[in-house]
């Protein structure tokens, strides 16, 4: 299934699959953003929560990730960031660097403990790739990103992050009219992110289910923007 409008497209579907497509259709985008499943086998514990034994497809294994570097190297002018998990940062680090060079890791503090005992979860990793360099707009920027996490009863996906996460990344690293390809798209807050700042986007999702979330939420983007441009603005660490 797509869905294309002017500012966006949307495809259902294995996401491998659809960027052999767009590499045959010598599509080209200025970044890839995006949070793929991190092959930790997550399984949602919370106690009456929404996802509770919801698992992620395709998170029990990275038998996918060589190609989907190779296919995400075709399809970017220059820049790639990706989400993930320190469980197994080093397996990612490891196919990235084939084709890519890291430029740095990010640190998403996300200013709420996870579940768990001990050190419990307060952040996750972002890989911030290119194939040659990146200037960001902002001079002197921390690596350490703060934006509070959603409140798990607001979630519209077990893994979703903030928007304004989002829309920093994106605005920091490309212009406006620039397209951003999402290759797991999940519940489009990328997609979103993007109609926030002027930019074009192209989702990719394989969940029927979370592919019309996403198409219901860039359909009627401006209750996310009022929503969003105030709770989700970066804290200040010192």
């Amino acid at each position: 299934m797509e869905v294309i409008k002017d500012s966006y497209k949307l495809y259902q579907g294995d996401c491998l699959e659809v960027m052999d497509e767009l590499i045959k259709d010598d599509v080209k985008v200025d970044m890839i953003l995006t949070d793929p499943p991190y092959g930790i086998n997550l399984t949602p514990q919370r106690e009456n929560g929404k996802f509770k034994n919801t698992k992620v497809i395709n998170d029990n294994n990275l038998c996918w990730l060589p190609k989907f570097v190779n296919q995400i190297y075709a399809l970017t002018k220059n820049t790639a960031i990706i989400f993930c998990a320190w469980q197994n940062i080093d397996k990612f680090k490891i196919e990235l660097e084939k084709k890519f060079t890291i430029k740095n890791i990010l640190v998403w503090n996300k200013d709420w403990f996870g579940m768990g005992n001990n050190y419990r979860p307060n952040y996750e990793l972002i890989l911030l790739c290119c194939k040659t360099n990146i200037t960001t707009k902002s001079k002197n920027k921390s690596n350490i990103l703060t934006y509070r996490r959603i409140p798990p009863q607001k979630l519209k996906h077990s893994c979703e992050k903030p928007v304004g996460l989002l829309e920093d990344l994106i605005y920091e690293l490309t212009d406006e009219d620039d397209i951003v390809l999402d290759s797991f798209m999940g519940s489009g807050s990328t997609g979103v992110a993007c109609l926030n700042t002027n930019r074009k986007f192209i989702g990719i999702e394989l969940d029927e289910n979370y592919f019309n979330i996403a198409c219901d939420r860039l359909e009627n983007p401006m209750y996310e923007q009022n929503q969003n441009k105030i709770n989700d603005r970066q804290k200040t660490l010192f």
